[in-house]
């Protein structure tokens, strides 16, 4: 199915900061029944990838994906801090650093030193092109034949009917600059970029006119994919679990995702 979306409308990035965490950042936390915790309070350093608003915005410390995590772990009296390179190195760079967690990380990944939590948030994978190559992507096998650039590890994350089909692309290209990938689809450098569809809102709201202004088209051809944070021990992953339930339950997490995506 395709869905025409078209570019030019005004967009003010906010940045906030929730006061929600001024309340879970006292001394002594509250687990869902009043009671307060014995966790010990300190600090989770975690591992996020580059830049890819509205899930992170690395320069002020903010985005989606990084104050879930955050409300999370404020919510059962701990604090987090985040450094940031490639998703495709996080794995080594976890190893090597004594890293507490990775922020994110498929739901069914598996590795004997990383403690997998519960799914946490939602990702749409989309294909998308300019309208006036009026090109026709109803699924995977419509991607052969073309130029793309697909987010990194995407072969890795998409599954092997998709590997098979890009493979016949071409040009195929993964880039851990989501920015690039949208800068390359304007430009026409690119006939086809692969991200996820609130990346892609996300950066077309903030930059209005000149090459960007041009329709484009929104080929859904993928399913929802959930994603689950990594840790380096069962009892940081637990934690993360109980403090995810926590500000659900109390109406965090839904504030999170209206501020950024609505």
């Amino acid at each position: 199915m395709n869905v025409f979306i078209k570019t030019g409308h005004a967009f003010i990035t906010v940045l906030f900061t929730f006061s929600m965490s001024l309340v879970w950042a006292n001394d002594l936390a509250l687990d869902k029944h009043g009671h307060e915790t014995d966790h010990v309070r300190h600090n989770i350093d975690m591992l996020a990838g580059l830049p890819k608003p509205p899930f992170i915005i690395e320069k002020n410390g903010a985005g989606l994906q990084l104050d879930i995590i955050r409300e999370a772990f404020l919510s059962v009296n701990h604090t987090v801090s985040f450094s940031h390179l490639p998703l495709g190195r996080s794995i080594t760079a976890f190893k090597r650093y004594n890293s507490d967690g990775i922020a994110i990380l498929p739901m069914d990944y598996q590795h004997p030193s990383i403690y997998i939590s519960k799914p946490y948030i939602k990702y749409q994978n989309v294909a998308v092109s300019l309208s006036d190559m009026s090109l026709t992507i109803n699924t995977f096998k419509d991607l052969s034949g073309k130029s793309i650039i697909a987010f990194q590890n995407a072969k890795k994350f998409l599954g092997d009917d998709y590997n098979a089909n890009v493979s016949l692309s071409t040009d195929y290209r993964e880039l851990a600059d989501q920015i690039q990938q949208i800068e390359m689809l304007f430009s026409r450098r690119t006939e086809v970029i692969i991200l996820d569809i609130n990346i892609f809102k996300f950066f077309v709201k903030s930059h209005v006119g000149g090459r960007y202004n041009q329709e484009f088209t929104v080929h859904y051809i993928f399913g929802e994919r959930y994603y689950s944070a990594g840790f380096s021990s069962g009892q940081h992953r637990d934690l993360f679990d109980q403090g995810v339930a926590l500000i659900k339950e109390q109406g965090v997490y839904q504030l999170v995702l209206d501020r950024y995506l609505q």
